[in-house]
């Protein structure tokens, strides 16, 4: 039986992949926030229709905060807060994020419930509609 060579190469990619992995740090770096983002999406499908059922509703937000609160372990992330003497936790709060990374919302999953921000400029967005079943609130953000 005679490899041909669509299937050689097909060996040496399967080959390739795990020493890539192994050897280089930019390319573990590329597959973990491959497989976050696509895992984020894959949460993303099975959470809208959740949320539509249950319309606008600040509680929507538990749905995603379960979805996402595995996450952090699954990859070893602690999230430090620091001052927690001035945050009031018994009052209801908002979490800025600074947007620099899409890692972003995994500190979203801290509290019980909480607010989400977005630029004002987002409406036009195609699924910014969607964030709004979560309590997504739209802030203007003036240069």
């Amino acid at each position: 039986m005679e490899i041909s060579p669509g299937q050689w190469l097909l060996i040496l990619f399967l080959v390739a992949i795990p020493l890539l992995y192994e050897w280089s740090a930019t390319f573990k770096y590329f597959c973990k926030m491959a497989f976050y983002n696509s895992y984020i999406l894959f949460l993303a499908i099975i959470a809208i229709p959740i949320c539509a059922v249950r319309g606008r509703d600040v509680e929507n937000m538990r749905v995603l905060r379960f979805m996402l609160l595995h996450i952090k372990y699954l990859y070893g992330i602690k999230i430090e807060v620091r001052g927690t003497e001035n945050f009031n936790i018994k009052e209801p709060y908002v979490v800025v994020s600074n947007h620099q990374s899409s890692l972003d919302l995994l500190g979203r999953t801290g509290g019980r419930c909480g607010g989400w921000e977005g630029a004002k400029n987002l409406i036009w967005a195609l699924l910014v509609h969607l964030f709004l079943l979560v309590g997504f609130f739209l802030i203007d953000v003036a240069m």
